[in-house]
């Protein structure tokens, strides 16, 4: 399959990777803001996931998944880099580095630190099973309504012209709930971690402390007064969070003479 056009690349390819995964109903261009403000010190790639953007057609399944991100991964970054990954695109994080731990060099898992175990699975399961039932038009006006409560209005427009094959949601699902578990996959990780999670993303920070026993190298930083599009909407808060962990994985990163 044909990735080449999946991802964006800012910055120097000599400098430090940082490789940025979006979330659910997403794409690689809300990562633009953060990517630009860190790639002076740091080569810094943004994709698309299956089902997102230009992988729109793309079925989102583990195998897609995984050879998205071993393209990128062993030809387009110089070493291993550090994944940031978003929501859904830190599921997708722990259980790429769960079973690729040498291709990595640290994590930031953003807003994702939840197992769909018991009840916890039931609200996203139901809500997938209500959604993908609905007309298009209907469905349209949901996720409008939805984003507009939760967003800025520069960040709804901005959603809204990603392309986005519905269907992401019961293919994500389906993966989902096959996982539940995802601490299980992630616990045997030794290089750097760290959780950042909104204050206010209380669903996400619902195992959060799980998480911090189960990899007692992990760090937590909260975004004080955010909830769970934190590290979208204040970027150049979380790009700062970012870059000083970035600092401590890779050591004092080198700056492009370009």
């Amino acid at each position: 399959m044909d990735f080449s056009a999946a991802w964006s690349e800012f910055g120097d390819r000599t400098n430090p990777p940082i490789l940025f995964l979006h979330g659910i109903r997403l794409g690689r261009d809300v990562w633009t803001e953060h990517a630009r403000m860190l790639a002076p010190r740091f080569h810094v790639v943004t994709v698309d996931l299956p089902g997102h953007g230009v992988l729109e057609h793309v079925p989102f399944t583990q195998e897609n998944v995984s050879s998205l991100l071993d393209r990128v991964v062993g030809d387009v970054l110089q070493a291993p880099p550090l994944i940031v990954g978003y929501s859904l695109g830190g599921f997708v994080t722990m259980r790429f580095a769960a079973g690729r731990q040498e291709r990595t060099a640290g994590l930031v898992l953003a807003d994702c630190t939840l197992d769909f175990e018991g009840w916890k699975w039931w609200p996203y399961g139901a809500t997938v099973t209500f959604t993908e039932h609905l007309p298009q038009p209907l469905y349209n006006a949901l996720v409008h309504a939805t984003l507009s409560l939760t967003l800025p209005q520069r960040w709804v427009e901005l959603v809204e012209s990603i392309p986005f094959n519905r269907q992401v949601f019961a293919q994500t699902s389906a993966i989902v709930r096959e996982q539940k578990d995802a601490l299980a996959e992630i616990a045997t990780y030794r290089k750097p971690v760290l959780i950042v999670n909104g204050e206010y993303d209380f669903a996400f920070r619902s195992d959060e402390r799980r998480y911090l026993h189960r990899l007692p190298q992990a760090r937590l930083r909260l975004l004080r007064g955010a909830d769970h599009v934190g590290p979208l909407i204040r970027a150049e808060e979380f790009a700062v969070i970012i870059e000083e962990f970035a600092q401590k994985v890779f050591g004092r990163a080198s700056t492009s003479s370009a």
